[in-house]
């Protein structure tokens, strides 16, 4: 499995997960929500993100957790801040960054903040803005998870993210092997995150990202409305947009083999061929 590192950034410290080809051109994934309750030390975050279906053969891959200990309920802003912190340590030249949900929130403001160390953007299923649909979901995942119906926020998510057959499986899955119980310390993380995500508004921000974005979207997402991803992409000024039908907020998973083929044509536009 492979090893984190831990860098210091500010008042709190960054966990880094490398994958792929450590001499290829760099490519960041800034994780989603899930980063709460299973951060990138936990080994079931570190299996799930190296089976993720983002290209890195012949790339140099990096999960960028986010900050541990979590003070003050942070902006995501503030998150943003602290990838530029790492990023700075971590890698010479500027970066592709693949973001999903809470993920790509971040990336627009690291995008405005640090353009130097931005090469483009890859945004699935995240929004300018959390609007009062976005908002309502999250304070219904911070209501289970801080009671301990950890089961009932897992299913929630699932039959918010997922569609068809795969939705079904993963719900037959959650009653087979439930989740185990997280520690109060990343119950407390998943609130802070989440707040964080219902604070976002980085509308008046988007005309001053002047690197290329893809913005990707499943037009029956009911966590993201597929409206917020369109209005984001209306927003950037060099942007392509696709589509992913039939398909909710966790398109990536199950359209992977199509994802990845789209990220790749991307990173093929905006880094140097491995």
């Amino acid at each position: 499995m492979p090893a984190v590192q831990h860098l210091d950034v500010a008042d709190a410290e960054v966990a880094v997960l490398e994958l792929g080809d450590a001499d290829g051109a760099p490519v960041v994934l800034l994780p989603g929500l899930s980063d709460g309750l299973a951060p990138v030390t936990e080994p079931a975050a570190r299996r799930s993100f190296a089976d993720a279906p983002v290209p890195l053969t012949g790339y140099r891959g990096l999960v960028l957790s986010h900050r541990s200990p979590i003070h003050n309920r942070p902006t995501t802003r503030d998150l943003a801040l602290d990838a530029a912190g790492a990023l700075e340590r971590l890698v010479d030249r500027p970066v592709v960054l693949v973001c999903h949900s809470m993920g790509g929130m971040v990336a627009q403001h690291l995008a405005v903040e640090r353009p130097d160390l931005v090469a483009g953007l890859v945004l699935s299923a995240t929004t300018a803005a959390a609007d009062t649909h976005l908002q309502a979901v999250l304070r219904r995942w911070e209501r289970l998870v801080a009671t301990g119906d950890h089961v009932g926020f897992a299913r929630d998510a699932v039959e918010r993210s997922f569609t068809g057959q795969a939705r079904e499986d993963r719900i037959a899955l959650l009653g087979a092997a439930p989740p185990d119980p997280p520690s109060r310390a990343l119950v407390e993380r998943h609130l802070a995150l989440s707040a964080a995500c219902a604070a976002h508004d980085a509308r008046d921000r988007l005309s001053g990202v002047t690197v290329p974005a893809l913005v990707l979207a499943g037009d029956r997402d009911e966590v993201v409305l597929p409206g917020n991803s369109r209005d984001l992409a209306a927003g950037l000024p060099d942007v392509a947009m696709e589509w992913f039908p039939g398909l909710g907020h966790a398109f990536p998973e199950q359209a992977g083999e199509r994802f990845a083929a789209r990220v790749l044509r991307f990173l093929q536009q905006v880094l140097p061929s491995p």
